[in-house]
């Protein structure tokens, strides 16, 4: 395992819960929480990764996994053993955990599997021998450790920058309705507001965020997307998308 200190770790978990207990993407945020008031890394925000729901995936309500970003380690090590540690100990009885850690720019191999675990099946098999092959630290934790293959796609997507919802970002949930740009960019982590072709809204401009505020990983940053309705700007994404 590797030890060296670096500017950021990405750390996914999959396969922590049961058919209408638990989530994985509040054990994520309780990870983030517990990992920064243990002084072992900041988490810069949780995201949700969706996959392949079709036939022949094991799930519980849906097919997604939870990646968290970590700045200010000091040794990945400690890192990976107390996520570990902490989902052993939270994952519900029954479940199938897995754990991934990488850091750096993702190779290309990496991404394509992250990819194509969206739209079919891949199996444990695949990522770990991926796993190794590229040295990034992959555990299964339980059960039938099939946890590593959504483990390894939310680490590896998060780590891209291109894909994902963060479902845990400093702010997001405490701000509500109608708000000015500029006031919701200082109330929370949120990186830009943007239009639905990518043009950032003026920072005076007032967008009705609604009751959920879930950024998109884009460039890998947390970006707003809005869109004009009859009255304004408003968030183009809703809870049941």
């Amino acid at each position: 395992m590797r030890s060296e200190s670096l500017d950021a770790w990405v750390v996914g978990i999959d396969d922590t819960d049961m058919p209408d207990i638990g989530g994985t993407g509040s054990l994520a945020r309780r990870v983030a929480a517990e990992v920064g008031a243990r002084g072992i890394g900041e988490s810069t925000g949780v995201t949700r990764h969706q996959f392949f729901e079709g036939p022949g995936v094991p799930k519980t309500s849906r097919n997604s996994a939870a990646a968290i970003m970590f700045s200010d380690v000091d040794a990945s090590g400690d890192l990976f053993a107390a996520v570990c540690a902490i989902v052993t100990r939270e994952s519900i009885p029954g479940s199938d955990p897995g754990v991934c850690m990488l850091t750096g720019t993702v190779e290309s191999e990496l991404v394509a599997f992250g990819r194509r675990a969206q739209k079919g099946l891949v199996d444990q098999a695949e990522a770990r021998r991926l796993a190794a092959a590229s040295r990034v630290d992959l555990v299964g934790l339980g059960g039938t450790n099939d946890g590593v293959i959504g483990a390894l796609g939310a680490a590896i997507l998060r780590a891209d920058g291109h894909d994902g919802r963060y479902v845990g970002l400093d702010g997001i949930r405490e701000v509500a309705g109608e708000i000015e740009v500029a006031a919701l960019m200082d109330r929370t982590a949120i990186a830009d507001v943007v239009d639905q072709d990518g043009t950032p809204l003026n920072r005076s401009a007032i967008i009705d965020v609604g009751d959920w505020v879930r950024p998109r990983l884009v460039g890998g940053r947390p970006v707003l997307v809005t869109r004009r309705d009859g009255k304004g700007w408003v968030n183009a994404d809703t809870r049941s998308k």
